[in-house]
């Protein structure tokens, strides 16, 4: 399957990710969901885990942890977002991550980043900060603009982080079950679930299916492609849940927001020509 593909498929798992995530921040302690939601993250991944052929060394250990700092930091950041924004605002806003995938593709990989590229990324990213201001309610845009870019650079250098080790002969059940691990183990520590319902493991094993696998797609992606490419058409993830949100609600959607997902649209089509 193409690199294509596997990353539209991902940008749909993540869209339907992104709707549990906010019907569950509204039910509970937004920073107690992280850490469980990560585990249930790991323990899928947990059946492929025997036939790992596991690879050790300090640069692969360095780069482990560099996407578990990503994770942790990154997640915070949305979760922010969510408490404040609809779903389909933080998924607006998270398709910033386009422009630091390519600069980080340039700065960390051999891979050279064309004018197209890089044009792509520039196009979505603009358009989706046009649409971010003033969508995540009482959060004043002085407070969402920062996290928005802070957490769009960190999903780029994790998926930079993620072809590196891909390049280095990891596998998707590897790089997601160390990753994954580690972080649970640190928000479990940081904000442990107290007020997390034994009757919510059903909603969180459903959400945490659909973002394993978001993220084992984009892995897979990676393998196959360019990570500025592959960032880039994850990000018409927020254009699935404004037409989505349109069918299902039959109304009027924001102008802004169409503006941002027609700007995605091009950005897509310029990324893979």
């Amino acid at each position: 399957m193409s690199a294509t593909l596997l990353a539209l498929g991902a940008a749909a798992s993540l869209a339907i990710a992104t709707i549990f995530t906010k019907r569950m921040v509204v039910a509970y302690p937004p920073r107690q969901l992280i850490g469980p939601l990560f585990g249930l993250n790991a323990l899928l991944v947990v059946p492929a885990l025997p036939f790992v052929h596991w690879h050790v060394s300090w640069t692969i250990a360095a780069l482990h942890l560099a996407s578990v700092t990503c994770l942790v930091f990154g997640s915070w950041c949305v979760f922010k977002l969510f408490v404040h924004g609809s779903a389909s605002a933080v998924a607006v806003g998270q398709a910033t991550a386009p422009i630091p995938a390519v600069v980080f593709t340039a700065l960390l990989l051999s891979t050279s980043v064309t004018w197209t590229q890089a044009i792509a990324a520039s196009i979505v990213s603009v358009a989706v900060l046009s649409a971010v201001r003033g969508s995540f309610g009482d959060l004043p845009g002085s407070r969402a603009i920062p996290l928005v870019a802070t957490n769009a650079s960190l999903n780029g250098l994790l998926v930079v982080l993620a072809k590196l080790l891909t390049n280095r002969g990891l596998g998707v059940a590897e790089i997601y079950a160390v990753r994954t691990a580690l972080a649970a183990l640190i928000w479990i520590a940081v904000a442990p679930p107290r007020d997390i319902s034994p009757h919510a493991v059903p909603k969180l094993f459903a959400r945490a299916a659909f973002s394993t696998g978001y993220f084992a797609l984009v892995l897979l992606a990676l393998q196959r492609g360019s990570p500025a490419t592959v960032q880039t058409l994850v990000a018409t993830t927020p254009l699935m849940l404004l037409f989505g949100t349109f069918l299902v609600r039959r109304r009027a959607l924001p102008l802004r927001l169409v503006f941002a997902g027609c700007a995605v649209v091009a950005g897509v089509a310029l990324a893979t020509h």
